[in-house]
């Protein structure tokens, strides 16, 4: 029995060294939160660009005619 329980210990030790290393892991990861984010910033910036270029197209397009 004594030796049972002393293989669990070391086992809930090696279990809580490898926790902290996969939390310290999971620290550093993106969140939905921030994909949603950058995924809301990269929209905007399309949209912007498109728009911008179209209308310098057709500003282009204007004078050149």
């Amino acid at each position: 029995m004594e030796t049972r329980i002393t293989k669990l210990e070391e086992f809930a030790a090696e279990a809580r060294d490898r926790m902290t290393r996969i939390e310290t892991r999971l620290d550093h990861m993106a969140t939905k939160e921030d994909v949603s984010k950058l995924e809301s910033t990269l929209l905007r910036w399309f949209i912007v660009t498109a728009v911008s270029l179209t209308a310098l197209a057709f500003t282009a397009a204007k004078l050149i005619h």
